[in-house]
């Protein structure tokens, strides 16, 4: 059934409203304007905000005026549904062949000469599909997903936002779901303005960073940890027997006291901060379970046999399960205790 006059004459008023709308926000987003979620978003992201609303609004006002098919750049037929939902989706197919990309953003003038005569390299426009690159990813030349590109020491590649959620994810099966590539620098914002353990609970394996840029770790049930050295309050024994010349002794389990108490440190810590000590002269070789004995030892005590005690703090190496193990050159009682760890 044609639509009446009345009818036409209405909906060009409803998309005459609309674009008179449109126009607002992009006078706002030229203006700079911004509201305090998004004051700490880059001028680029603005930018694209504005190419976004201009595109929009051009592709309104035609509609006010007339209908047009929507047409690719060479001059295939674009097909979305009235409604962009689960029910209608918009597909928007890349040819298989080669690797062509199926959504594009650039600024005017944009060109791949422009940014070699400037020393800038782009491996890839903004994509949405992609073709494989290659096994190297520092040298493949197509880029699967998403390749975004800004220049300048201000410009962001890659912008996510969110207000409480995940501003940014990356995904993989099998392979690495994040990789810092060329430079490899990763830079962090500190979480709140105090220092010290951070103020709320934790997912498990989250990272964040104080007021002073002190690195805190949460590892299973989201206890909070600093993967530095870890002191305790006060020593707790995870040795302490009889030892004979030329004998290798455990694994000795640095997570447990010689009680089966709990020592405080976790399994999965690189080392365990120790005083080591005999009351007799000669070396120890401590060195993780599992692995072979090194030969050098890295304990030493000196002086008369059942008259001085030689105690040494050390950083006793670990296994992954938290074990270690000793090769004693000493004939006597050798004690190790426990003073904290090291992530």
């Amino acid at each position: 059934m044609e639509k009446t006059k009345q009818e036409l004459a209405d909906e060009i008023w409803q998309l005459s409203r609309v674009v008179d709308d449109m126009r607002v926000r992009m006078a706002r987003l030229e203006r700079g304007a911004r509201s305090p979620e998004t004051a700490s978003a880059p001028t680029s992201r603005r930018r694209f905000l504005t190419l976004g609303a201009g595109a929009a609004l051009g592709a309104v006002g035609l509609a006010a005026a007339k209908v047009l098919p929507a047409a690719a750049a060479d001059g295939a037929t674009v097909t979305t549904g009235s409604t962009v939902t689960g029910e209608h989706p918009t597909i928007i197919q890349g040819d298989a062949a080669t690797a062509v990309p199926v959504f594009e953003t650039k600024a005017f003038g944009f060109n791949s000469a422009s940014l070699t005569s400037s020393g800038e390299t782009l491996v890839g426009p903004l994509q949405g599909l992609g073709a494989d690159g290659g096994t190297d990813p520092l040298t493949a030349v197509a880029v699967d997903g998403v390749d975004g590109w800004a220049g300048g020491l201000l410009g962001f590649g890659v912008y996510g936002l969110t207000d409480a959620g995940y501003g940014t994810v990356g995904e993989s099966s099998t392979g690495i779901s994040l990789y810092a590539r060329g430079s490899g620098r990763l830079r962090q914002d500190p979480h709140n303005l105090a220092s010290g353990v951070p103020d709320y609970t934790a997912n498990d394996f989250e990272q964040v960073r104080d007021a002073n840029g002190a690195l805190w770790i949460s590892g299973p049930g989201g206890a909070w940890m600093r993967p530095s050295l870890n002191s305790f309050p006060n020593p707790r024994r995870i040795v302490g027997q009889s030892m004979t010349s030329g004998t290798i002794y455990g694994p000795f389990d640095a997570t447990k006291t010689t009680t089966s108490a709990n020592s405080g440190v976790p399994v999965g810590a690189q080392s365990a901060y120790c005083a080591v000590q005999s009351y007799s002269p000669g070396v120890l070789t401590l060195f993780p379970d599992g692995t072979a004995d090194t030969g050098i030892a890295n304990y030493s005590g000196t002086g008369t046999a059942g008259t001085k005690l030689n105690m040494l703090y050390m950083l006793v190496p670990l296994s992954s399960a938290g074990k270690f193990k000793i090769h004693s050159y000493i004939t006597g009682s050798v004690y190790v205790d426990v003073w904290g760890f090291l992530i």
